[in-house]
């Protein structure tokens, strides 16, 4: 079983790890810089990877990303994305940004500018992340009426609920987001082996038609844990006679692992008509050093997105672990003179929290 030795796998992944690196062996692995990258093609002599087209049928003024900004990339740019092209997957982004939803206002992950506020579609919650100078970097929690069931508190378990609603999004398009990534980050020898998939991410031409694909395996860590910066690796099947897919792509960002089969590869259409199901195995999650929480807090889900109607009404909830002292007392600052008293808890009372983020100097935070 060959693999990277800056990897690690949690032993409780052991025989899913053998079962997907004797079928699959990691061919590309694309990572975030800390600066802007050099050595692009000339803008006159690109050709868009998605359309297929180049200059000057096409124009490439944009910075294009190969992984998407508001998952913390700032320099990892590409040549080979048109500016059409780069506007309609933009729009796909959106549809991620609002899927994701708090988490990235939690995680202190910067898109273009600043780290996002983040206000409920609601309007009965909001989340500023704030760097204060004696304290640090504090998440403001706010809901809007006490009253409300933003908050529950689980004294029993020592666990702070947090829900909020999320911005509408279809789910198909979040998908879309991820397989634009997954995309830009194949090797370009293989380009033209997925024209389908190109066509099939740029139109709705076959949203109704091809739902099987857009499925996507999930781990979720706690939101103690976070990737800095996003990172994709690409593994390439072993035995192209096999009947798996061709590639899988796996996305490291936030505190989430995503892992998508990459759909419509040539020769793997031969599979799609002779087979009945083609054989999906999952990578084991991966980790640069030895993982400091209990296996057991990650959370593994098979998330499906094949859906084309938007989603306006989807709840969600973070759950963060509180010492039990909280639960005895609160502090409570009067707005007119500032003034900050101390009480028995009553989670009727309690309209915000702040949360404080500690970085632990590594490639985690």
């Amino acid at each position: 079983m060959k693999l990277n030795p800056q990897y690690r796998y949690p032993e409780k992944f052991n025989d899913q790890a053998i079962e997907f690196f004797n079928s699959y062996d990691l061919e590309n692995e694309v990572a975030c810089p800390d600066a802007k990258i050099t050595g692009l093609t000339d803008k006159k002599l690109r050709v868009c990877r998605f359309c297929g087209l180049k200059y000057p049928n096409v124009v490439f003024t944009k910075d294009a990303h190969i992984i998407s900004e508001l998952l913390g990339n700032r320099f990892l740019a590409s040549d080979f994305e048109c500016d059409e092209c780069n506007y309609k997957f933009g729009k796909y982004e959106n549809d991620l940004a609002h899927y994701l939803g708090i988490t990235r206002t939690m995680q202190s992950i910067k898109g273009k500018n600043n780290v996002p506020k983040f206000k409920s579609s609601d309007n009965t919650l909001k989340i500023e992340n704030i760097q204060k100078q004696d304290e640090g970097n504090i998440s403001e929690i706010r809901r809007f009426d006490r009253f409300n069931q933003n908050f529950e508190f689980d004294k029993e378990n020592n666990h702070t609920i947090v829900r909020y609603k999320k911005p509408p999004y279809t789910p198909l398009k979040v998908y879309k987001s991820l397989l634009k990534i997954a995309l830009s980050c194949v090797e370009q020898k293989y380009v033209h082996n997925y024209k389908s998939a190109f066509e099939y991410l740029r139109t709705n031409k076959y949203d109704d038609s091809y739902k099987g694909f857009a499925i996507v395996c999930s781990y979720q860590m706690p939101l103690t844990f976070c990737f800095e910066k996003p990172v994709v690796l690409i593994f390439k099947k072993k035995n192209s006679n096999s009947t798996l897919f061709t590639h899988i792509a796996v996305i490291y960002t936030l505190n989430f692992i995503y892992q998508l089969v990459i759909p419509f590869y040539k020769s793997d259409f031969h599979f799609y008509k002779n087979h009945r199901n083609v054989v999906t195995f999952w990578c084991p999650p991966l980790f640069g050093r030895e993982y400091k929480h209990p296996v057991e807090t990650i959370k593994i889900s098979t998330l499906d997105f094949s859906s084309t109607t938007k989603l306006t009404d989807t709840i969600d909830a973070l759950i963060f672990p509180m010492a039990k002292e909280n639960y005895e007392k609160s502090r409570f600052k009067d707005k007119v003179t500032g003034e900050i008293t101390e009480e028995d808890f009553d989670g009727n009372k309690i309209v915000g929290l702040d949360l404080l983020r500690i970085d632990d100097n590594t490639t985690n935070k």
